[in-house]
């Protein structure tokens, strides 16, 4: 197996261990945003990691080179990350989606949440109150379901690996391994 993708297994089975250890010790189980955060750099540094690897190693590569051993490592990553995120949500913590639904259903009582989502969407603005109301539970539900949770994260995490992968290789060229 090519170093590069050991490094993206490695480092997607650590984030797994820190969500699973945030599980098991209910840290900020409902605040998505440092364990997104982490999910962001130990992907940079993972991608980063490889393509510094592979240059020391490597007399002669060229930029195509270079993005493809970020995206080896990359890819592994988000592959891992998204499907273990598809069962977290889904069997390991769906508490995490009934807790957001019902914040969703308290926050959808109130006569300034619905005046906001007419005001957004010009459409519903003949829709009465119970028919915006579903529709918004709707489509909570569906943001909210593991499977769109899992396509949005393969989705974004592929493109924030290809820009990664291109970024960095651009950097290691032009300033850290000049010739």
């Amino acid at each position: 197996m090519n170093k590069a993708v050991k490094y993206g297994l490695i480092a997607s089975l650590v984030w797994i261990c820190v969500k699973m250890g945030a599980l098991a010790l209910s840290i900020s189980l409902y605040d998505i945003k440092y364990f997104g955060l982490l999910n962001m750099f130990l992907l940079t540094f993972v991608i980063t990691w490889s393509i510094y690897k592979h240059k020391r190693t490597q007399t002669e590569s060229n930029l195509l080179v270079d993005i493809k051993n970020g995206m080896l490592a990359g890819v592994p990553y988000t592959a891992v990350v998204s499907v273990f995120l598809f069962f977290y949500y889904g069997q390991i913590f769906p508490e995490f989606r009934e807790k957001k639904m019902n914040e969703v259903y308290v926050r959808i009582d109130t006569k300034k949440e619905l005046d906001a989502i007419r005001k957004n969407q010009p459409e519903l603005e003949n829709k009465s109150d119970v028919e915006i109301k579903q529709l918004a539970i709707k489509d909570w539900k569906n943001k909210l379901d593991p499977q769109f949770t899992m396509m949005i994260s393969l989705l974004a995490l592929l493109f924030y690996t290809t820009m990664n992968s291109l970024l960095i290789s651009l950097v290691f060229r032009r300033i850290v391994f000049r010739n």
